[in-house]
């Protein structure tokens, strides 16, 4: 126990009960100092349950039933378009670019990112904001070639090339 910071175990006791005294339970001996005369004058409880009385029916006829916390109704969900959306090719060199990357891949636009131009430092930073940006979004990452990448939003179909 010593690598928790506690100490040796010779510190503490062993719980050998062998030494302690034995005490009699909470009352037992005070049983002893009642008469036995009251005990023949105790009757038997029934194990049946209590009856049940019926409860009072209410009329509820005149509720209305709404929504949660008045929700407005649920609306209708439109199924996405399975049409194909051309995808855009930007060459960040920077960073900074990272929030038109992400303005385009939140509109549902397939984004190309070609990072061949970018230095390593800062290709490594874009394709780690593009990478949690595409799991946060539902999306996918794909490698192209060395360097590019497409970015795909979830529900988009791209066209065969």
């Amino acid at each position: 126990m010593e690598y928790l910071g506690l100490g040796a175990d010779e510190m503490y006791d062993d719980g050998d009960q062998s030494t302690r005294s034995r005490r009699p339970a909470r009352g037992a001996d005070r049983d002893d100092d009642y008469d036995d005369e009251y005990d023949d004058d105790v009757e038997e409880a029934d194990d049946a349950p209590p009856a049940r009385r019926p409860s009072a029916r209410r009329d509820d006829s005149g509720v209305t039933v709404r929504g949660a916390a008045g929700a407005s109704p649920a609306k209708t969900v439109k199924p996405l378009d399975s049409a194909t959306v051309e995808p855009i090719t930007l060459k960040p060199t920077s960073y900074e670019h990272c929030r038109e990357i992400a303005d385009r891949f939140k509109g549902g636009q397939p984004v190309i990112l070609n990072l061949i131009a970018t230095d390593k430092v800062e290709r490594r930073r874009i394709i780690d904001f593009a990478a949690g940006m595409v799991y946060g979004l539902n999306g996918s990452i794909d490698l192209v070639t060395s360097k590019v990448f497409r970015l795909t939003p979830n529900g988009v179909r791209l066209p065969r090339e």
